[in-house]
C-alpha cells in the first residue's frame, strides 16, 4: 500500500506522521486490495484529518477535526474502518447471490 502526505498550513512532525500511518496500516488489515491511502493533515482554524483511501474502482473518504491531531486521527480512521468494513461485506452479499 502506498502512502502519501500533505500537511497544509503547517509542517508536520515525523512523530505525527508515524501516528496517522500507523491509523492507515489498520485498513489494510481489514480490506486487502487497497491501492493507496491518501492523509491530508490541515491546520487553519482546527486539526483537520483526512483519509483517502483508492481501492479497486472506489475511492473512499473519512474527514474529521477537533481541537488535537490525536484525536481527529483516531476518529478519521474509525470512519474509515466503518466504510471497509461496509463495502467488504457489500461485495461478500453480491457473491453470495
Amino acid at each position: 500500500m502506498n502512502i502519501t502526505f500533505t500537511s497544509r498550513h503547517f509542517k508536520a512532525s515525523q512523530e505525527l506522521q508515524d501516528l496517522a500511518s500507523k491509523a492507515a496500516e489498520h485498513f489494510e488489515k481489514m480490506y486487502s486490495s487497497i491501492k493507496r491511502t491518501e492523509i491530508i493533515l490541515d491546520e487553519e482554524h482546527e486539526k483537520v484529518v483526512e483519509f483517502i483511501v483508492h481501492v479497486n474502482h472506489h475511492i473512499l473518504s473519512s474527514k474529521d477535526h477537533s481541537y488535537s491531531f490525536e484525536q481527529s486521527i483516531h476518529a478519521a480512521s474509525d470512519k474509515m474502518i466503518a466504510q471497509l468494513r461496509k463495502l467488504k461485506e457489500k461485495q461478500s452479499d453480491s457473491r453470495k447471490e
